[in-house]
């Protein structure tokens, strides 16, 4: 009975998603066919969850008849495969806030006066871009400004799939790195960079006068990417987004309102607020400068490094998998905390 009125729910999604669109209904458009794809995801996962247990019945059934030990290996691993999807819905369940089951924009900025964070802040967005394809999720770069000397400034990613902003919300805060710079060998370094995630695909109207349109000379200067690079700024309270990666100064100007709105209506929810005029401003970046994970790169072979998160105490010493996307300890952990 549940998985039909799944799918009565996805044939109604599915025939509002097909119906013209146009101007504003465009973003109404993606918002519904994030849905569908968000039900289907969890109508197949579901069915997998309910194959799994009737075969999983049937070998039971053949076990108590005669012994099988290919049979019954075969069987564990079912249940090792069922239980790990049942827990997956069950931490998907936790994800209730307005906005959990989107995509996500995640933007990832270098500390100014630190010549080893915009190598950091490279290394986090290449954790983030695996952890991404590794989840099957949409990954796409908005934006990516180059550091002068090695690294990235500032990096902005859409990752479209479902229940992404759930999962990454937590990882907004202070990354903190610990190490010998590979740059100066006699110096011991903490390096920083500020994650900021939120959700793709809201509505907020932003009145016209209050958005500044800014052109930005291109930050590659010897490479082929010539277009135009777009700043959009919310005069009220200074918040802005960057894209670059735009065909046109048109394309980016549409990839980069999408990430000022999500900022904005994030902002508004961490306040509780209804209206963008009642945004303060003093307390803008205060989610933002909250240290949230360490990460200690220890070169020395008779001691390993660790990954620490500061708010659960989750750690682990598999420091290169962490760096590869394998974030699953951590996103569990900070869902938990949320809930």
């Amino acid at each position: 009975m549940f998985s039909s009125a799944l799918t009565a729910e996805s044939q109604k999604l599915q025939q509002l998603a097909a119906q013209p669109k146009s101007g504003k209904s465009i973003n109404t458009g993606e918002r519904l066919l994030q849905e569908l794809d968000a039900l289907q995801s969890y109508q197949a996962k579901l069915n997998q969850c309910q194959t799994i247990l009737a075969d999983a019945t049937a070998a039971l059934e053949l076990l108590d008849f005669q012994a099988d030990e290919e049979l019954e290996q075969e069987l564990q691993t079912n249940l090792a495969q069922l239980n790990c999807s049942l827990e997956e819905c069950e931490l998907e369940q936790l994800l209730s806030g307005p906005c959990d089951k989107n995509g996500a924009y995640l933007i990832i900025n270098a500390a100014i006066d630190d010549l080893d964070a915009p190598d950091w802040a490279l290394m986090l967005l290449k954790m983030y871009c695996c952890w991404g394809h590794n989840q099957g999720y949409r990954v796409r770069l908005v934006e990516e400004s180059p550091s002068t000397d090695r690294g990235i400034n500032s990096a902005t990613l859409a990752i479209d799939g479902r229940c992404a902003y759930g999962y990454l919300k937590s990882e907004t805060g202070v990354h903190l790195l610990k190490r010998t710079s590979p740059f100066n060998i006699t110096r011991k370094q903490a390096s920083l960079a500020t994650v900021e995630v939120v959700p793709m695909y809201v509505e907020l109207e932003i009145p016209q006068q209050d958005l500044e349109l800014i052109i930005l000379p291109s930050p590659y200067l010897l490479s082929v990417k010539v277009s135009d690079w777009v700043k959009i700024v919310h005069v009220p309270t200074g918040i802005s987004a960057i894209s670059g990666e735009g065909r046109s100064r048109l394309q980016n100007r549409e990839m980069a309102l999408p990430v000022l709105t999500s900022k904005l209506f994030a902002i508004m929810q961490r306040q509780g607020v209804q209206q963008l005029a009642d945004i303060q401003g003093e307390i803008l970046k205060t989610a933002l400068n909250q240290p949230i994970r360490e990460y200690q790169f220890v070169s020395d072979s008779a001691n390993q490094g660790k990954v620490l998160d500061l708010r659960t105490g989750i750690q682990t010493t598999a420091v290169a998998e962490v760096l590869d996307g394998k974030l699953d300890s951590f996103i569990k952990a900070g869902v938990l905390l949320k809930n």
